[in-house]
């Protein structure tokens, strides 16, 4: 197999796999997300934005990690130069395979904190307290 054709098949598995394990992420992660963010509040769009986001949210991050990384560099500042060195080709697709992963992780830890904070809000407009309440022992100076 010639470099170029390594080149272009890599590329499009690479981002095939990523797209693919943030689709199976979203699977597995459907049924709980969908107990956490189905109730009965003032804030049930919110629980469906919330639930029909994740799977686009895991997708766009495993395609920006995709998209970070260049296969141009300091050595390969030409096509030709990146083409002909099969070694690079493999470092970048594993570069971007590693930055697929790592912004899944970071999508899934900044989806936790949304969710984090809707399940805080819902618990907290369920329970009948007001949002922001003025604590008790604060005095006012006038």
């Amino acid at each position: 197999m010639s470099n170029e054709a390594y080149l272009q098949i890599s590329y499009f598995v690479a981002a095939g796999a990523g797209v693919v394990a943030a689709v199976v992420t979203a699977l597995v992660l459907r049924r709980a997300n969908r107990e956490a963010t189905e109730a009965p509040t003032a804030a049930a769009w919110a629980g469906r934005l919330l639930r029909r986001g994740l799977p686009v949210w895991l997708i766009l991050a495993a395609l920006l990690g995709f998209m970070s990384i260049s296969y141009f560099d300091c050595q390969h500042d030409t096509y030709n130069k990146v083409v002909g060195d099969r070694g690079h080709l493999v470092r970048v697709t594993e570069a971007q395979s590693s930055a697929m992963a790592h912004y899944l992780a970071y999508a899934l830890l900044g989806y936790g904190l949304v969710l984090m904070i809707f399940l805080w809000a819902r618990a907290r407009s369920i329970a009948g307290k007001p949002r922001f309440s003025p604590s008790p022992r604060r005095r006012r100076l006038v």
